[in-house]
């Protein structure tokens, strides 16, 4: 008889399965506030010059800004040079001319749009080396400037953001992310001193800081007067830095102080009622300026806007409490 042989069927061995993790795709966020989009932002930054003299304020639009920095001019007083992005404002001014030192306010935008009425002519020459797109007054005029019947010139230029990216006409880049954000449940460094008031001498102007827990911001005052924008309402930004620099004259005019922002230095970051002691770093143009605590770690900002004081080493201070 034949030999007949079973084959046992074929064995499977089932694995079990491998566990996947799929992360959710980050949530968008404006650039310079931090503030979580539906959609990201792809328009340039809009940079402009805006007056800080008596006879300018109050100023329209301030409080829109994403981020204001605040920089020497000539006779110790102060100028605005004002990132608008996130937000549509239909009134910004009074704008005023340029310096030699917001070129490097800029440089750092991926070509940012750049709103000015005119500036000394050494200043607007070197200002066609800079990247950036002009939008100032003296090259779209009419289109997107005009007068305040309610004060005299100069101190009534007004202008817009419809006015401004219609004037670019698709021109300019889409700016990188300015600052780092804690989350909501994210605490501040150890570093972190409460703190309540700080107090800035520019020489013709003495700035004070104070935070206020209402607001939840640092209210901003101006030669002892709350500081209001032009509809009453106080500027109180979420963040305020403090960046310690040096001055230069500008080869444009020798009675005009130059900012440097390049380099390195000291820095006080106001946040959420407290004070970080930091160093800035900002290597070269292209840079964008990281701000790390005394751990060396990168400071990140509540959500909102920034205000940047650039005044000189040694002249901000923590004023003591009054005494009984």
């Amino acid at each position: 008889m034949p030999t007949t042989t079973t084959v046992p069927p074929p064995t499977t061995t089932t694995s079990p399965p491998v566990a996947t993790t799929t992360e959710a795709p980050p949530v968008p966020v404006a650039q310079f506030t931090g503030e979580e989009l539906s959609d990201p932002i792809s328009r340039p930054a809009f940079l402009v010059k805006i007056d800080n003299h008596q006879q300018a304020r109050p100023q329209w639009g301030i409080n829109q800004a994403d981020v204001v920095f605040e920089e020497l001019v000539e006779a110790n007083i102060t100028r605005f040079a004002a990132i608008f992005h996130s937000r549509n404002v239909t009134d910004i001014g009074p704008v005023r001319s340029a310096r030699t030192g917001d070129f490097e306010l800029l440089s750092n935008l991926n070509t940012p749009l750049f709103g000015n009425s005119g500036g000394n002519p050494t200043v607007m020459r070197l200002l066609n080396e800079v990247d950036m797109v002009l939008v100032g007054d003296t090259n779209v005029g009419r289109a997107a400037y005009r007068r305040s019947d309610e004060r005299k010139a100069p101190f009534n230029l007004l202008t817009g953001t419809g006015e401004i990216y219609a004037a670019a006409d698709g021109r300019g880049g889409t700016p990188p992310q300015m600052f780092s954000y804690r989350d909501a449940d994210e605490s501040l460094p150890s570093s972190a001193q409460p703190t309540d008031v700080i107090e800035i001498d520019y020489g013709g102007y003495q700035i004070g800081y104070r935070w206020d827990d209402v607001f939840q911001g640092w209210v901003r005052t101006q030669q002892g007067t709350e500081h209001v924008d032009y509809n009453g309402v106080q500027v109180a930004p979420e963040n305020v830095i403090i960046q310690f620099v040096q001055y230069g004259q500008s080869v444009a005019y020798a009675g005009s102080p130059e900012v440097k922002v390049l380099g390195r230095g000291e820095a006080w970051v106001l946040t959420d009622g407290h004070r970080i002691e930091a160093t800035w770093n900002r290597p070269t143009s292209g840079d964008i300026t990281e701000f790390r605590d005394v751990d060396g770690a990168t400071i990140k900002l509540t959500p909102g806007r920034t205000w940047i004081a650039l005044p000189r080493s040694g002249t901000a201070s923590i004023p003591e409490p009054d005494q009984e």
